[in-house]
Formats: C-alpha cells, sequence, structure tokens
C-alpha cells in the first residue's frame, strides 16, 4: 500500500471515528457513563445505537440532534412518531 493510500484511508477512518463519538459524547453524555463491569457496557452501546438511528430518522437532515431531543422529551406525538418511523 501507498503512503497516499494509507494516509487517505486513516483520515476517512478518523473522520467517522470522531463524528460520531462527538455526537455520543455531546448529545447522549456516553463519558459520563459509569458502565464498566459485565454486559453493560454493551448494552448501553446497544441503547446509544438505538437512540442515534431513531434520532436520526426523526426529522428533517438540518434539525439538530439536540432540538430532535428536547421534541422527543416534550411532545409525546414527535416521541411516538419518531419510534415509530424505525419499522
Amino acid at each position: 500500500m501507498s503512503p497516499q493510500r494509507a494516509l487517505h484511508l486513516t483520515r476517512a477512518h478518523w473522520q467517522i471515528e470522531n463524528g460520531l463519538h462527538w455526537m455520543l459524547d455531546v448529545h447522549l453524555d456516553e463519558d459520563l457513563s459509569r458502565a464498566r463491569k459485565d454486559n453493560a457496557p454493551a448494552n448501553t452501546a446497544l441503547l446509544n445505537r438505538l437512540a442515534r438511528n431513531i434520532l436520526q430518522a426523526a426529522d428533517a437532515a438540518k434539525v439538530p440532534i439536540s432540538h430532535r431531543i428536547k421534541k422527543c422529551a416534550w411532545n409525546d406525538d414527535y416521541l411516538i412518531n419518531a419510534i415509530t418511523h424505525m419499522r
């Protein structure tokens, strides 16, 4: 593999990694999680992934995730619509 190709692959990986971790850390407070024993980290990661997928599909792409979280908390109809959209 050429150095240019390796650099391209590394940057592509970290771009995805940083974007995902930013959302998990900022919006879902993953860094504050105290789940470190037995199955708790895997279960928490699964629930965070489900929440992220529901929130991303819940509204138009230009609506920030933080607004979608608040809408789900404040409006039961929006929450039910977001969850049933994932069928």
